[in-house]
Parts: structure tokens; C-alpha cells; sequence
């Protein structure tokens, strides 16, 4: 009995269950498809490199986000313009509290300080916090929910606060529920809220609160039609002190800054004094609260350590992704980047840069501007000493050097790392500039008359290089230089008038700029690379698509030949087997 090679068993296309080379005894479909693989080589080598280009891409990918986060690590270190100092970590600010009593200051005044804030100290006394007026009506003979017609009777009265008037209507078999809800429905137009206390079982009484304190909010009330505020016991003007079922008077705030009595309607105070924010706890009367406002140099350290530990990142990054044994000269595993002239020249760049000096400040003998990070005790690891080569072009921090330089000379550390314009007319203030603003000094004219400004035209100062009459753009109160500096004027724009400004490019500005240049969407370097293997691969697609098109044509080309043959070849075998049968028969006849 013949066995039967399951291997050579196939679904044709039409569905049908054939037997590979049943009458040749060649495995044709193994032959075929051995055929379509030598042929498909060139797509298989397009797939190996689209497999190596999704290596490249992830780690250039990972390398974008590392950069970003780096980027964003300079936020507050590069010099961004805001009216109220935000964006400069070197204007952060701490509060030291204390009074002259044994009550703690936490527990009189709350105080939190904006960028915005002057360093200082004041002193503070509060006499009286803001409270909100509040009064009851008369206990009444009745239970909250039960109808209290019999004792208010029914009509309309009025109610004023602080937001404005509204009517309230009191009808038959209403209870004091009912009067409460009415009220708290008109809480957004009158800034009046009501609440009902059960007294007894037989007894409750309306409380009426502002929603707000202050004497700007304190309530009144006026009967329209009958007399249901005479029969709740509510007087008309319950602002008089000390009235019959007035509980708060609803007083002002009363507090003296640096001996200065101040009142406002609200125990919150954001208007007293610039990036000051005041909050009212509780009354001492004659006890004074110093409040001191100094530099956070805490938050400017740890914004450059974090700073530090992004480009040692971007930089180990690196390092893994191009590293080559020195002693063997071979390539790691991990360096898919090694060759990438992309990646070589980010390195380079931000290695310049980091390396490089601030441009504008001096560092001269005696004088204590810094102009490289090395100075505040940021430097790259030295060479030689690193046992670890992924550390290689990292930074070290030496912080008992960073500490001291924060604490003697903040405003010079400020520089070394912001963008920084100083105007010597106070009419004219920076507020922007670019990646391409120069660290130069420039003199403004500035022609203006009946109230506009006319044009502005600048010589700049570069290096010691000067160069005259430029035309910087207007528009309205803001110029604008063509190297991007940005300025507004607030002069009176009657006559004509001079400025001068001088700007310095501290090592965080020139990073930050460098890095968002890479990270365009368009046209940076990095997105750049990025796009061009993403473009790459989806042609090497394009080309697998189409080789396998075509070899799919000529597979099934291919198994239709073959199929014939083994057709022609059992067709031949059964008149073989026909004209065996008849011979043999033709001898057993003889």
C-alpha cells in the first residue's frame, strides 16, 4: 500500500484540495515557492532596512523627547518677557512671617508673594477682618415646614444686597421653607442667602446672611404689599448697630501697613501692594506681623540642576546610541546612531554652546560677571578621570560653588543664563526678542509727534562695531529692530526722543533658541532627519508592495503551468495504463 506526503497537499485558489506533483513526483509548490523567494530578495533586503530605519527612528524619536525636556528645562532660564516676571525663576520669591506676640502670624494673616513682588519687609496690624452681615428674624410660633400665613399674612417685599434687588412673593400656606427657597433662587441677583434653624418642635426662625463681607454688601429690605417682613420681625434698615436680631454688622476689613490705616469690603488683598497677595485669618489689635520678601534661591537652584540633569541626559543618550569600544574599534549593540550626521552635529552644537560664553557680560579682574557656567560651578567632566564612557561630555555640578554664587551674586548668575535689555529712558522697555537679537548696544531716535510715533531709527553696536541709521518697524506703541528686539514706548509721543539699550545673551537664551531651532516641525534639524526615514520607509513600502504584486502574478502563473504538466502527465499516464491493459490482453489471447 503507497502513503501519501501530506506535504504535498494544497488549497488551490478555486478551493480545491490538489496533490503536488501526484504524477511527476515533483513537489512543484515547494518548487514555486523557492522560485518566488530567490526572486523576492530585493524586497527582503528593503524590509531589513525599513526594520533598521524603525531602530533609528524610535531612538531619534526618544532623542526629540529627551531635547524637548531639555527645552523645557530652560523655560525660566532663558529670559522670556512677562509683565509680571513669571517666566524669570530668578524673580521667585519666599515669605519670612513673624509678630511681636505669642500668636503665630500663620494664624492672623496668610501672605503669598508673586514673581512680581519687590524684595522688602512690612509691617502689618489687623484691627478688624471683614464679616458678613447677618441678622435673624424673630422666633416664630410655628414648625419650619408648617404654614405660617396666620403669623406673616401674604404679599411681596424686596430684598438689596451687595449684587443688586429682587422681589420676593409670599403666598397663601407658604412656610418658612418655602419664604427660604424663594430667597436662595434670587442668591445670584441679590448676593443674599437664608437658612431656617429649628428652634424646637414649635418653633424656627430665618437667618439671612450676605454672600459676600463688607459694608458694600450689608442687606436691607422694604415691604412692597403687606407686612411679612414686620410679621417675620426684619427691620427695613438693619444696618443700624447693634439693632434687635442683628447678628453680624457686616464691618470692612481694618488693617495698618507700615502704620498706614487701609480698609477694604473683602479679608483678600491683591491690590495693596504689587505681587502681594493678603489674606485676613483673625483680629489682634496691636500686634504687628513683619513680613520680610526675599529671593527664592531655591527655586533658581533647583531649575538649574534640573537643567544640568536634562543635557546630561540628551548627552548619555547619545553617548549610547554612537558608542564605539575604543579598544576593540567595534560599534555596541545600542549604536544605532553612530555615522548619523544629524545626531553628530546636535552634539556638537549644544556642546558649543554649553561650553561657550555669555555674550555681553564681561569678566574682567575684580569684577564678578560671569560669562561661563564653569564659573558658578558647572563643568563638563574632565577628561581622563570618567570611568564610565557614557558619561563622556556630561556635566558636573560642584554645589558648595553654585550655592555661593547664588547667595553673593544672584543678579550676576541671572546673566549668565538670561537675555537681558537695560534702557536708559524709562519711557522705552524691552519686551520680546528672538534667537537671532544680538547682544549689542542700540540708540534709538525715535521721531514722534501730536500723540504718534512717526518712525524709529537705530545705530547698533556689535563687538565694537557699529552700524548706523537702521529703520526699526512701528506699530502703535511697539518697535521692533530687524534682528527681533522688542520694545514699547510709553512717552507722551509730542516731541522728538532718545534711548539707548543694551542687551546681553546669557548661555540659557543661546541654548533654549538652539534647541527650539532643532525642534521645529518644518524645518529643524531634528524633525527634519525624522521625516526623511519616515519618507524613506514608506518608499521602500511602496517598492515590497509592489515586488509581491508581481510575484504573486508570477506564482500563480507559475502553479498554473505546473498544473497543466502534472495534467498532461496523468493524462498520459492513463492511456499508458490503457495500452498495458490492452496488450497484456492481446498476449493472454494468444
Amino acid at each position: 500500500m503507497s502513503s501519501v506526503n501530506l506535504n504535498n497537499i494544497y488549497v488551490g485558489d478555486n478551493g480545491r484540495i490538489q496533490l503536488s506533483g501526484g504524477s511527476s513526483n515533483i513537489d512543484f509548490v515547494d518548487v514555486v515557492d523557492k522560485m518566488i523567494a530567490a526572486r523576492r530578495l530585493p524586497a527582503d533586503s528593503l524590509e531589513t532596512r525599513i526594520e533598521s530605519n524603525d531602530d533609528k527612528l524610535t531612538a531619534l524619536k526618544d532623542l526629540q523627547t529627551l531635547i524637548g525636556t531639555l527645552k523645557d528645562s530652560m523655560a525660566n532660564l532663558y529670559g522670556a518677557t512677562s509683565f509680571d516676571k513669571s517666566k524669570n525663576i530668578f524673580e521667585s520669591k519666599q515669605i519670612f512671617a513673624s509678630t511681636d506676640s505669642s500668636t503665630l502670624a500663620g494664624e492672623l494673616i496668610g501672605i503669598t508673594a508673586s514673581n512680581a513682588a519687590s524684595t522688602g519687609s512690612y509691617t502689618f496690624e489687623v484691627d478688624q477682618v471683614a464679616t458678613k452681615h447677618k441678622l435673624s428674624t424673630d422666633t416664630l410660633a410655628v414648625a419650619a415646614s408648617a404654614d405660617i400665613t396666620g403669623i406673616t399674612g401674604t404679599g411681596q417685599f424686596t430684598l438689596t444686597g451687595g449684587i443688586g434687588s429682587s422681589q420676593i412673593t409670599v403666598a397663601a400656606e407658604d412656610t418658612l421653607q418655602d419664604i427660604r427657597d424663594k430667597i436662595n433662587n434670587a442668591k445670584d441677583n441679590t448676593g443674599i442667602q437664608a437658612s431656617v434653624i429649628k428652634v424646637s418642635a414649635t418653633e424656627s426662625t430665618l437667618i439671612l446672611t450676605s454672600t459676600s463681607e463688607g459694608e458694600d454688601n450689608r442687606m436691607s429690605f422694604s415691604d412692597d404689599t403687606g407686612n411679612v417682613l414686620q410679621s417675620l420681625g426684619i427691620l427695613t434698615d438693619p444696618t443700624t448697630i447693634n439693632a434687635a436680631n442683628v447678628i453680624d454688622n457686616g464691618d470692612n476689613a481694618s488693617i495698618k501697613l507700615d502704620g498706614i490705616s487701609i480698609t477694604r469690603s473683602s479679608n483678600e488683598f491683591s491690590d495693596l501692594v504689587d505681587g502681594l497677595s493678603i489674606s485676613l485669618y483673625d483680629a489682634e489689635p496691636g500686634t504687628k506681623i513683619t513680613i520680610d520678601v526675599e529671593q527664592d534661591l531655591n527655586q533658581a537652584k533647583t531649575a538649574i540642576i534640573d537643567f544640568v540633569d536634562a543635557y546630561n541626559a540628551v548627552q548619555t543618550f547619545i553617548n549610547e546610541k554612537t558608542f564605539v569600544d575604543e579598544t576593540t574599534g567595534e560599534a555596541s549593540e545600542d549604536a544605532i546612531l553612530i555615522g548619523n550626521s544629524t545626531v553628530k552635529n546636535i552634539e556638537s552644537s549644544l556642546q558649543q554652546i554649553a561650553g561657550t560664553f555669555a555674550k555681553g557680560v564681561t569678566d574682567r579682574a575684580g569684577k564678578d560677571d560671569y560669562s561661563v557656567l564653569a564659573e558658578i560651578g558647572i563643568d563638563f567632566v574632565a577628561y581622563g578621570t570618567n570611568t564610565d564612557p557614557l558619561l563622556d561630555n556630561t556635566f558636573v555640578v560642584d554645589e558648595t560653588k553654585l550655592n555661593a554664587a547664588l547667595l553673593d551674586e544672584p543678579t550676576e548668575v541671572m546673566e549668565l543664563f538670561l537675555f537681558r535689555g537695560k534702557s536708559d529712558n524709562s519711557d522705552l522697555t524691552m519686551t520680546g526678542f528672538n534667537g537671532k537679537t544680538n547682544a549689542a548696544q542700540y540708540d534709538f531716535n525715535i521721531d514722534a509727534s501730536g500723540g504718534m510715533i512717526n518712525s524709529v531709527t537705530y545705530d547698533i553696536t556689535i563687538d565694537g562695531v557699529t552700524t548706523t541709521g537702521k529703520n526699526a518697524t512701528v506699530s502703535g506703541n511697539s518697535i521692533t529692530t530687524t534682528d527681533g528686539l522688542r520694545l514699547f514706548y510709553g512717552g507722551d509721543k509730542t516731541a522728538a526722543d532718545t534711548a539707548s539699550v543694551t542687551t546681553s545673551a546669557g548661555i540659557g537664551a543661546q541654548l533654549y533658541f538652539q534647541l527650539d531651532s532643532l525642534l521645529k516641525e518644518e524645518d529643524g534639524a531634528l524633525s527634519q532627519e525624522i521625516s526623511a526615514f519616515e519618507t524613506q520607509n514608506t518608499s521602500y513600502q511602496e517598492k515590497i508592495d509592489r515586488i509581491d504584486e508581481r510575484l504573486e502574478s508570477q506564482r500563480e502563473n507559475l502553479m498554473d503551468r505546473f498544473i497543466a504538466m502534472e495534467t498532461s502527465l496523468a493524462r498520459m499516464k492513463t492511456i499508458q495504463n490503457s495500452l498495458d491493459e490492452l496488450m497484456a490482453s492481446s498476449s493472454d489471447s494468444s
